[in-house]
């Protein structure tokens, strides 16, 4: 990575901040649409993951989500980004690279919720693992992957 010249860095860090935005937008969508529920509870749950069941308490920890899956979503957009610098079949095979990059990205989460999270929450349903699983494969991970081989073949 340091032989890579400053600009293809500051590029790829701009192209995973969007890339990161596209995903978080579309992963919310699909969210909303596949549990029937509005914008303000998807990002409840998401604040839920750091401080509990007292996001649902107030509507106000809404905006506290929003900011938790953005910021996640960017990070990993720009993961991705400055990763297809080095590993260039990231951007020659953006469906096969992006899906499995979803798949990692929900793995991590699941990981790093179940370590914030304080008492467990038992185990998952089947519906839900199949919900997630799509969400962060094809709605995100895909949609990042495209749009990173897209900006940094041009």
């Amino acid at each position: 990575m340091e032989n890579v010249a400053p600009q293809i860095r500051t590029n790829a860090f701009v192209v995973g901040v969007m890339a990161g935005i596209l995903g978080g937008i579309l992963i919310d969508l699909f969210l909303i649409i596949a549990t029937h529920a509005n914008a303000i509870q998807v990002w409840q749950f998401i604040a839920s993951g750091l401080v509990g069941s007292a996001a649902f308490t107030s509507t106000s920890f809404a905006w506290l989500g929003l900011a938790l899956h953005f910021f996640t979503s960017i990070v990993f957009g720009v993961v991705y980004a400055y990763a297809a610098i080095g590993l260039r079949v990231l951007v020659r095979q953006p469906i096969l690279s992006g899906l499995v990059y979803g798949v990692i990205v929900m793995i991590v989460m699941q990981f790093v919720t179940a370590i914030v999270h304080l008492s467990p929450a038992g185990p998952p349903e089947a519906r839900m693992i199949i919900v997630g699983l799509t969400a962060h494969a094809v709605f995100f991970g895909l949609p990042v992957a495209l749009y990173v081989a897209r900006k940094l073949t041009v």
